[in-house]
């Protein structure tokens, strides 16, 4: 008589495509996993450099109502980002998250998703349709990529192997914002400056495209499978550190605040809300910038922003780099560069030179290559932080941290288009219906400000905050061979001196404090 397959909704899934690796994490897997990074672009990529421009040139909305809306749909994205890391953590539970995964899960979703960012550039609507797509678009954003982003901790160990998904993201990210500005540039060219239809085809092209891209992502990349066996430990854990209790609202936020208990996730954080605020400052208010500052046309704006085509070399340079480097080091070239754009910025405005375009070139190559930098180490970075956290914890929390990542990033954007958009309606910033309007001088001084002041001073906050940063290949490797070693049994007690301060160094937590592994010398150490 032959044996039944048994089909219990659990390891009967554990063969499943999404969970087998699919060899080395070379560049072609890397180059798979990357392309979903359109998705952020199609989503908010175009966004950043042209929405609040669209929504005060052709939408009859102020600088502040624009920047209310994203105030409002920062902080809506942000509570449901928090709330995403631990569904996508913890989805494995339910029959649904192990037929297709507790991460590629939320991949599939994101297909579909992607073509109602269309809605947010229909001219001619109301305040309250601006707010209501805009908040749908940003929240289905974050929390449909945040499982994307924990993939390099599930897929490899490898600080290389992750480097190298990394640098491929970056890479495509790049592409993908150079063509969110070289786009339109174009098709600026073909439709009347008083038209909207050209925002309108820029979006609808970027989710078409992006809707087939998210299809090659969930073929080519994998995620680990918990069975049976490994659900009931994770719940005994749970059940343990909350106490005996099982969760609830209070323990999950406080399992939040708790990520920050790690010293290199806190300077990580704040180096990545301080320069992405600067980036979402420079971002919003550039095209203001070109067109009311400079004088010259929307055209002009997309074809500087389009010079991001040096994220391709720029990227694949600061992978190798990183490599060799720490990303301390990187990070102070990165920013360096920017603070010189930011002076260039202010001379241009302030002295109106002959060859503006030549200083325009010049200022917007520095700022590029800087952006591209800032852009790449916090996420070649944050794939090596949640192991640096299961050093103290014992646990696999790269959801958890991704929540927090992005709930950090929406607020640090959200914030920064408040800031933007409130200190043009305080410089009596004119909105308009049928293109751009002639502004006052407080207004074009204050956009001067803006791109120049208001950047330099976050990016300087940033470099103060990197310039504590001490995780790097040398330091992380240090760590990765401890937690091995803790992982297969070995006694705290025997632990190398240096290695040992470079754990505290890194987690900013007393080596001795920690409980988790103390079970080791309970049950007898088996490994030094």
């Amino acid at each position: 008589m032959q044996n039944k397959k048994v089909h219990d909704g659990w390891d009967e899934y554990a063969n499943k495509g999404i969970y087998q690796a699919k060899g080395k994490v070379g560049l072609g897997r890397s180059v798979g996993f990357g392309v979903f990074s359109f998705f952020s672009i199609s989503m908010q990529g175009l966004v950043g450099a042209w929405l609040l421009f669209f929504y005060t040139t052709f939408c009859g909305l102020s600088a502040g109502q624009g920047a209310t809306i994203f105030l409002v749909g920062r902080v809506a994205d942000g509570i449901a980002s928090l709330v995403m890391g631990n569904i996508s953590d913890n989805v494995y539970k339910y029959k649904l998250g192990r037929k297709f995964g507790r991460r590629h899960l939320f991949i599939l979703a994101a297909a579909p998703s992607v073509l109602f960012a269309i809605t947010m550039w229909i001219a001619g609507m109301s305040f309250w349709y601006y707010l209501v797509t805009y908040v749908i678009t940003t929240v289905l954003m974050s929390v449909l990529q945040i499982p994307w982003e924990t993939l390099p901790n599930e897929m490899t160990k490898d600080y290389n192997q992750r480097t190298t998904m990394s640098t491929a993201r970056m890479v495509i990210a790049g592409l993908g914002n150079m063509l969110a500005q070289f786009v339109p540039a174009q098709l600026f060219n073909y439709f009347p400056k008083t038209s909207p239809t050209p925002y309108l085809i820029m979006q609808a092209g970027f989710s078409i495209v992006t809707f087939f891209l998210i299809f090659i992502t969930y073929k080519t990349t994998w995620e680990h499978f918990i069975t049976k066996d490994e659900a009931k430990k994770l719940e005994a854990e749970a059940l343990r550190a909350n106490n005996g209790k099982k969760p609830n609202l209070k323990s999950e936020v406080k399992n939040y605040f708790s990520t920050f208990k790690i010293k290199s996730f806190r300077i990580h954080m704040g180096i990545y809300l301080s320069s992405y605020f600067a980036t979402i400052l420079w971002s919003t208010v550039f095209v203001y910038f070109i067109v009311f500052v400079v004088g010259k046309t929307t055209s002009v704006s997309g074809f500087l922003q389009s010079l991001s085509i040096v994220s391709v070399p720029v990227t694949l340079a600061a992978g190798y780099i990183v490599t060799k480097i720490s990303p301390r080091s990187l990070y102070t070239i990165g920013y360096s560069l920017i603070l010189i754009s930011c002076l260039d910025w202010a001379f241009v405005a302030l002295t109106k030179p002959a060859h503006v375009m030549v200083w325009l070139v010049i200022g917007t190559l520095f700022y590029e290559v800087g952006l591209y930098i800032l852009y790449f180490v916090p996420w070649n970075v944050f794939p090596f932080i949640p192991d640096v956290d299961t050093l103290v914890t014992g646990k696999n929390r790269a959801g958890l941290f991704a929540s927090v990542m992005v709930f950090i990033n929406q607020i640090s954007q959200g914030l920064a288009s408040v800031v933007a958009g409130y200190l043009l309606d305080f410089a009596h910033f004119k909105q308009s219906t049928t293109g751009a309007v002639a502004q006052p001088g407080s207004a074009i001084h204050m956009i001067t400000f803006i791109v120049s002041g208001g950047v330099g001073i976050m990016i300087l906050i940033a470099l103060l905050f990197a310039s504590r940063f001490k995780l790097s290949k040398k330091t992380f490797g240090v760590l990765a061979s401890e937690l091995v070693r803790l992982q297969k049994g070995g006694s705290m007690k025997d632990v190398d001196p240096k290695t040992k301060k470079v754990c505290e160094d890194l987690t900013g937590v007393d080596y001795d404090s920690i409980d988790f592994w103390k079970k080791n010398d309970q049950e007898g150490s088996t490994v030094k």
